[in-house]
């Protein structure tokens, strides 16, 4: 699933914004999109502080504070999108941020070209950049037709159980029909086998406990240590001291 912001104060322009990245995303997608949408400062805020994880992001500069709920976006979702909707009345100095970072601009008074020509490009872009299959950036699963995009840095460990795998990043879990088997090979060294069910992320372990036959991961998560993975797990031991 794909999640797109659309935050605009004015109500037609951010209708006309929404109607041209559903066509985009039509046109150049086969994915599942999630729309979020919001009309003011209050509503932007409110969903920013429920940290969604989003993929793309059109924000109306010109709202109160819109500058700073932009810098949030970009700290929650690294990987995200950036389009930015301003006017002449506010310098470019404000918002053209590293801690933003903007990849598009629309730039008031609007016309349906430029809202098309900046949606077909932020669309493709966002294709090119995180959906082709050689890029490692992001984990893809699909599950009933619908696919996940999933950031590497976001997963904690992979699980086998119930005759599904499970890809849990701390807070969510997302399933979806394979074999860890299979996944060890497609991940290679960045994720390590500690158990026959599980297969961590081997830059979210933290510490090794051989005696105790556990592992800890960032955020406090533990995963169980079996013996047969003991040797591979005092490799990664030896080459990554002090954990």
């Amino acid at each position: 699933m794909i999640a797109m912001l659309i935050a605009d104060s004015r109500a037609q322009e951010r209708r006309a914004i929404s109607y041209e990245a559903h066509e985009q995303a039509a046109r150049q997608t086969e994915e599942y999109w999630e729309w979020l949408e919001c009309a003011d400062d209050s509503e932007l805020r409110k969903l920013v502080a429920e940290d969604p994880r989003l993929h793309l992001a059109c924000v109306d500069i010109t709202m109160k504070d819109a500058v700073e709920m932009a810098k949030e976006i970009r700290a929650h979702s690294s990987e995200v999108y950036m389009i930015l909707v301003a006017d002449m009345t506010i310098s470019p100095a404000v918002y053209m941020r590293p801690t933003i970072g903007a990849e598009s601009l629309l730039l008031r008074p609007l016309d349906g070209r430029q809202i098309r020509d900046v949606l077909s490009e932020a669309v493709g872009t966002y294709v090119k950049r995180f959906l082709d299959t050689g890029d490692r950036r992001v984990f893809v699963l699909e599950n009933r037709g619908a696919k996940e995009l999933i950031e590497y840095d976001r997963i904690c460990y992979f699980e086998s159980r119930e005759k599904k795998l499970f890809c849990n990043t701390g807070d969510e879990e997302y399933p979806f029909y394979g074999t860890l088997d299979q996944l060890e090979e497609q991940l290679g060294d960045a994720f390590i086998r500690c158990h026959r069910s599980f297969l961590a992320n081997a830059k979210k372990i933290e510490r090794v406990f051989l005696s105790q036959n556990c592992l800890e991961l960032e955020g406090a998560i533990e995963l169980p240590l079996s013996r047969s993975c003991k040797p591979a797990i005092k490799e990664f031991i030896k080459q990554n001291p002090g954990r």
